[in-house]
């Protein structure tokens, strides 16, 4: 049996990603001689839960459980709220914009993560709602970590704008030398959509 290497995400509309495309442009361009792998703006997206490798078998259930949380939300509103770094700015491994706090989200990320878990999926990782722009490379060196940190810094306040979440979706994820490609394998709408 085949597994699949799986997680769950939110997309985003294709104006929010040339946005966010175009601050990471600028943020490669200052960060140029920095080892930073970064993400393509094709494969931006919130996401909700990893399953980690997943039997191939398991998708129809996967799909089942995204159906019913799904039905149990509404589309609704984000917006972001500033970048960072994990762990922090002085030790940058991750680079991020971060998701203002919003109740509705939290709660689709919890409803999800119990519907998961009753198929024996467990996230031992607390939902912290953000975009991955870039990871630095283990093995930079500290004057490296500390100009991102800087730059990072320079726009923490960045505000971005709104968008809408409509749907969840199940994607399978291949590690290639060339970075990850994602395929969507389910898409789940939510109800009530927003006009």
């Amino acid at each position: 049996m085949e597994n699949l290497r799986l997680f769950i995400a939110c997309d985003f509309s294709p104006q929010t990603i040339a946005k966010v495309a175009l601050l990471a442009k600028d943020l490669r361009l200052a960060l140029q001689d920095v080892p930073v792998r970064w993400v393509s703006s094709s494969n931006y997206h919130l996401t909700l839960q990893f399953l980690g490798e997943v039997p191939a078998n398991k998708v129809k259930t996967i799909e089942s459980a995204l159906q019913a949380v799904a039905a149990t939300h509404s589309s609704f509103a984000m917006e972001f709220a500033g970048a960072g770094c994990f762990p922090s700015l002085r030790q940058p491994q991750v680079i991020w914009l971060g998701i203002r706090l919003n109740p509705q989200l939290n709660r689709l990320a919890y409803d999800l993560h119990r519907g998961l878990g009753a198929l024996g999926f467990v996230d031992d990782s607390k939902f912290k709602a953000h975009l991955t722009l870039g990871r630095l490379d283990k093995y930079a060196a500290e004057d490296e970590k500390a100009r991102l940190g800087t730059q990072v810094g320079a726009i923490k306040d960045v505000t971005i704008g709104q968008d809408v979440f409509s749907e969840i979706a199940l994607y399978r994820s291949v590690l290639t030398p060339g970075g990850p490609v994602y395929t969507t394998l389910v898409r789940a709408k939510l109800q009530n959509m927003l006009n």
